[in-house]
């Protein structure tokens, strides 16, 4: 990478979870001598590295120190994700450089830090939280480790580790695209709307990858080929074949039939009479 100096040096961001630590809030030079070292080995099964490189962080925020002291002395506290920031040499300032990348006008005080926006780019891959597959390591049951109290770590990290403590059933859920659409049809709302709450929710980096803020503008389409219109009449002309475009088994005898006609609006609703499947509702409008 070129040699110009980076916006913002290495070492005001963790190297754990690559945080941006301010000049209040506490941290440590990572130490080969440190009990974080060899909790940081045994919890995500790598070992810290890099520190010999300039493009590299060589801190380690209080928050991400204590969290990992505290689980390999057996308490319940844990670390919010099961893969680390992974670093790596970046190619160029522009956009493979997170110091250069990360905006820190907004950062104020220590919880502020959470409101910062962290890529995950080739040179600096974002952590990668609990799930069931990655679920959280038991601590070594037979290591010595001197029960040192805390009191070596300053009480300004209380405030940025409250960020830390979740519990691994509390991790993020994200609407995949069958979700979201059941959310909006739950909703009733109409296509602009649709896509007014998809793009929020992107924006906010909410929703899987398989949502599309353009898919509602001709959500229509999908479905359409199963009607027809004759004069003021719009009808379904292929039952079978809807129901198996959203999903649901057609039996006719647990499902009764309504149609309300009133003008320029077709509304054609399918009841479910037991209780096993759910209500399907559709809306076909025209002109």
């Amino acid at each position: 990478m070129a040699s110009r100096q980076c916006k913002n040096s290495p070492d005001s961001f963790c190297y754990v979870c690559g945080y941006y630590v301010g000049d209040k809030h506490v941290s440590n030079k990572i130490s080969k001598e440190a009990k974080y070292w060899e909790a940081y080995r045994l919890y995500f099964g790598m070992s810290i590295g890099d520190q010999e490189k300039a493009w590299a962080p060589h801190v380690i925020c209080g928050s991400c120190r204590s969290n990992l002291e505290a689980w390999l002395r057996g308490s319940a506290r844990v670390m919010p994700f099961a893969i680390p920031r992974v670093w790596r040499e970046p190619q160029n300032h522009h956009d493979d450089c997170y110091f250069c990348m990360v905006n820190i006008a907004k950062y104020r005080k220590v919880k502020g830090r959470r409101a910062l926006t962290y890529p995950s780019i080739p040179s600096s891959i974002a952590p990668v939280p609990h799930s069931e597959t990655l679920p959280v390591p038991k601590p070594p049951a037979n290591l010595e480790f001197n029960t040192e109290c805390e009191d070596s770590i300053s009480s300004e990290t209380s405030d940025a580790e409250e960020e830390y403590l979740q519990s691994t059933s509390a991790d993020r859920h994200y609407p995949s695209k069958r979700e979201l659409d059941d959310l909006i049809r739950d909703l009733q709302l109409t296509k602009s709307a649709a896509e007014l709450l998809t793009s929020r929710l992107s924006e906010w980096n909410l929703l899987r990858d398989d949502c599309k803020i353009t898919a509602y503008r001709k959500r229509h389409l999908d479905y359409s080929v199963y009607f027809d219109v004759i004069q003021d009449l719009c009808y379904c002309k292929d039952v079978n074949g809807l129901f198996d475009a959203v999903g649901i088994e057609h039996d006719p005898s647990q499902w009764r039939h309504l149609l309300t006609v009133p003008p320029k609006v077709l509304k054609e609703f399918y009841f479910i009479m037991g209780t096993n499947i759910r209500q399907f509702h559709l809306l076909i409008q025209y002109k």
